[in-house]
């Protein structure tokens, strides 16, 4: 018998996960990456497609760190503008 996995969404799913916080919470707990775990445990090649989502998630992480630097310097040369 085939395996059968549901990972159904609530009807506001992607009204929470397309926020920042949302892909945030993302990073540490996914749906896609608990699908893929449990297809690998149950036999199936998945390493591509999770490769491919780790990849994802780390230049989003990147992309977060990276703006989160920004923020300070930006309002620290908008300050100074307005002297």
């Amino acid at each position: 018998m085939e395996k059968k996995y549901e990972y159904p969404a609530p009807a506001n799913y992607p009204d929470v996960v397309n926020t920042d916080k949302g892909i945030e919470k993302l990073i540490t707990k996914s749906n896609l990456e608990a699908l893929l775990t449990k297809m690998g445990e149950d036999g199936h090649d998945v390493s591509a497609p999770l490769v491919e989502l780790i990849a994802m998630r780390n230049f989003i992480v990147q992309k977060m760190r990276g703006n989160k630097n920004i923020i300070p310097l930006v309002e620290c040369i908008l300050f100074e503008l307005k002297k």
